[in-house]
């Protein structure tokens, strides 16, 4: 993806960094009760697990989601690269996704929309090398759990809207551009939003960026200016 910011986000009256809070928080090897996780399965060969749980359950522990929680199997094949869609209004306003596997970030993640998301990462995911960004849609609070324990960073969390400022406006097209990288834990998590050009200026300057009509609800907000929010 071309992580070039475009030039006329470049303009000092166009382009305005936006303090974010991000803090570390003490390691907490349980999910919260009554979360809606996803996770790759190593039980169910290249498949995706959905679980409701109404009970806490162990980060990465794959038995003890299969047994608390009551989960169905999604077969990897039928999933839509960018298609899921959560907005936050569900009974769980924080989705969770278990990571084993790039394919998870890559195919089920990338380009998706999600306002609260929880990662943890259950084994090292292979993100070194070349920069590899996660782009995500109508993000508002960020989450990392790494399982290793001698991560320094294990257990994160990032807001990516300041209480004031033009990134407080809940009618702006938010895209987050997060740095795969980051998810290691090795260092503090980061982020700085820039005010970008509308949606037709964005796409071409962006043109693999995953955005459907579901994303762009009225012809108001395609002449708006966007939020553009790098997490590092």
């Amino acid at each position: 993806m071309d992580m070039t910011v475009p030039s006329s986000c470049l303009q000092p009256l166009l382009c305005i960094l936006l303090p974010l809070h991000f803090a570390g928080t003490e390691a907490n090897p349980y999910l919260r009760p009554n979360v809606t996780l996803l996770f790759d399965s190593t039980m169910h060969s290249n498949s995706l697990r959905n679980c409701s749980c109404t009970a806490p359950v162990r980060h990465c522990d794959e038995a003890l989601a299969n047994l608390l929680c009551s989960c169905s199997t999604v077969s990897r094949s039928s999933l839509t690269p960018g298609g899921l869609r959560w907005d936050g209004s569900q009974t769980s306003r924080t989705l969770t996704v278990w990571v084993r596997e790039l394919w998870v970030l890559r195919d089920l993640l990338n380009g998706s929309q999600v306002s609260e998301l929880r990662l943890s990462l259950c084994a090292p995911v292979p993100v070194l090398g070349p920069a590899q960004y996660l782009t995500l849609v109508g993000l508002r609070r960020l989450q990392v759990y790494t399982s290793a324990k001698s991560t320094l960073h294990q257990d994160q969390a990032l807001n990516t809207i300041s209480k004031a400022g033009p990134d407080a406006q809940d009618s702006a097209l938010r895209i987050a551009f997060l740095d795969m990288w980051s998810l290691s834990g090795v260092l503090h998590l980061k982020a700085y939003s820039v005010v970008g050009p509308p949606l037709q200026a964005l796409k071409k300057n962006f043109p693999n960026l995953n955005l459907s009509e579901k994303d762009v609800q009225s012809s108001d907000l395609e002449r708006m200016p966007s939020i553009l929010t790098f997490i590092y």
